[in-house]
């Protein structure tokens, strides 16, 4: 079972502990990051798992922060666990934007080669794949990238190194 830190408006701790799942009452936050991986201006983008909220939907990888975890640590552990990516470059951190009850802290890096050796968490994604401006305009289009990842990068897109 995984757990979380719950935080007030101002991102500070509450001095409580959440089980994963649990609904967030008013006034509580938690921690997220996402991350957008460009190469050779292409996006690393994720289909989650059939199982998940949003199944078989397209996202840029993040997730939720545990327990004690700063927001670095969430991002290499989420890249680690879900396509086996060991980021060995420090991203930097473009923005945070609060999303319903959560902190999302989102992250851009530049890779200076190409990774396609990619396993996967089955549990959590379906596939991995590079994105080009036109495939992701016309994923977007026919609603195949979850709403709010689509609309976090309507908001940071210019800070992204992409020439879309």
């Amino acid at each position: 079972m995984e757990y979380f830190d719950v935080l007030d408006k101002n991102r500070q701790l509450l001095n409580k502990v959440y089980p994963r799942g649990t609904k967030l009452k008013e006034n509580e936050y938690n921690a997220g990051v996402e991350i957008y991986i460009t190469y050779d201006n292409k996006l690393l983008m994720s289909k989650r798992c059939s199982l998940k909220s949003h199944p078989l939907e397209w996202e840029v990888p993040g997730g939720c922060a545990q327990t004690k975890e700063d927001s670095l640590t969430t991002l290499y552990r989420e890249l680690k666990e879900e396509i086996s990516f060991d980021l060995k470059i420090k991203p930097t951190l473009i923005t945070t934007i609060i999303y319903k009850n959560q902190f999302v802290d989102i992250y851009t890096i530049e890779l200076p080669n190409l990774i396609t050796n990619f396993k996967l968490q089955k549990e959590e994604v379906a596939d991995v794949k590079w994105i080009d401006k036109d495939n992701f305009q016309k994923m977007a289009k026919d609603g195949q990238i979850v709403a709010s990842v689509l609309d976090r990068f309507e908001k940071v897109k210019t800070k992204i190194n992409l020439k879309w």
